[in-house]
């Protein structure tokens, strides 16, 4: 993640499923609704093993996250839909708030681009919540520093295809000629926004994903270096 460090809460989701089993319990009956770790196993578990499948699978089409969920609680005899589903799925993603970590260099890259009036939008595989990735973001502090947010979830189609590029330019506003992708994968973030037109920088700090070739237009060892291209794009104009 070029933004956010992850590491999973432990104790944080133990505790949301057990606030999820007690919610249900309230609205199915104790006798209905498995233990909290059961909750915990077969649902985020198991849907967390769905996603990094699809992932794996290569497909450019999002996976249905929303029916996968209920799927999973189906499994276990309850039928959860509409803001019941709802619900428990942002209860779920407010809990790893706890595992996730900004580092100080993406603060301070995304407040030097805000001085210099850089637009900054972020494109992300994200197939969750809508409403709980917002909530995030407001969380960790990024909302007030980027100027649109594009989640594969929302638009149905996973980086690398173009789809989800275009519609991140029409959020941000920006033409692909003068925008530049920063991610850390070369088929996704690289080979991905060339083919919609942009140029691509790879940031290697926290996963060096070189192809035998090098592809991207810049290779960058910290995020903050960004700052340095713009600065240096702009004297040249």
């Amino acid at each position: 993640m070029t933004l956010v460090t992850f590491a999973r809460p432990t104790g944080a989701l133990e505790q949301a499923y057990v606030d999820i089993a007690a919610r249900l319990s309230r609205r199915y009956g104790a006798r209905r609704v498995p233990p909290a770790e059961v909750l915990l196993t077969t649902v985020h578990d198991g849907v967390e093993a769905a996603v990094a499948r699809h992932e794996q699978s290569g497909a450019l089409r999002e996976i249905r996250l929303r029916r996968v969920y209920a799927e999973a609680y189906r499994s276990l005899g309850l039928r959860l839909r509409g803001a019941l589903l709802d619900e428990v799925q942002i209860i779920e993603q407010r809990a790893w708030w706890g595992g996730m970590r900004v580092p100080a260099v993406t603060l301070a890259t995304l407040g030097a681009l805000r001085w210099r009036g850089v637009r900054v939008g972020i494109c992300s595989n994200a197939p969750y919540h809508l409403k709980g990735l917002q909530e995030q973001l407001e969380h960790l502090g990024l909302r007030a520093l980027v100027d649109s947010t594009t989640f594969s979830g929302e638009v149905g189609w996973r980086k690398p295809s173009p789809r989800i590029f275009k519609r991140a330019l029409r959020d941000l506003g920006a033409q692909p000629a003068t925008t530049l992708m920063v991610g850390d994968r070369t088929l996704e973030d690289v080979e991905g926004a060339h083919e919609a037109g942009l140029r691509a920088a790879r940031l290697r700090a926290f996963v060096d994903d070189a192809a035998p070739e090098e592809r991207a237009d810049v290779v960058l060892d910290a995020l903050d270096e960004v700052v340095a291209l713009v600065d240096a794009a702009r004297r040249a104009e």
